[in-house]
């Protein structure tokens, strides 16, 4: 299980205030939601460098891979995937906090009602020039 699975996953990226990072990069954010455990490193970086995301899955739970038609994996209860994945921020990103969140695709019980829009926990980054 690598980047791939990650990758998957719809991470999506949303500005959030103005806020410059000190001067200095690093540090590690991390956050946990139901199942998911999620770390990004760094937390400060400048425009131009990269994430590195980790994304923790702990069972039971079952999910899918590209969509039901390749098919699902189940995690027995007690047993943990990991899931890597690089975001190269843009050299043209502006200055401020950012949100990475996103959506990993979990399979739903027959009859379950609409879907998670998002299920993994928000991460801040804070990019400076």
């Amino acid at each position: 299980m690598n980047r791939f699975f990650l990758l998957l996953v719809a991470i999506v990226l949303a500005g959030c205030g103005a806020q410059a990072a000190g001067p200095g990069a690093g540090g590690t954010v991390s956050g946990s939601s139901g199942p998911f455990s999620a770390q990004a490193a760094p937390a400060r970086l400048a425009a131009g460098e990269t994430v590195h995301l980790i994304l923790t899955v702990t069972g039971p739970i079952d999910y899918e891979i590209q969509c039901m038609a390749f098919g699902h994996k189940s995690l027995p209860a007690g047993e943990a995937a990991k899931f890597t994945a690089d975001w190269p921020t843009s050299s043209n990103l502006a200055p401020g906090t950012y949100t990475i969140h996103g959506l990993f695709l979990v399979v739903l019980p027959m009859g379950a009602g609409a879907r998670v829009r998002e299920n993994l926990p928000p991460l801040a980054i804070q990019i400076s020039r």
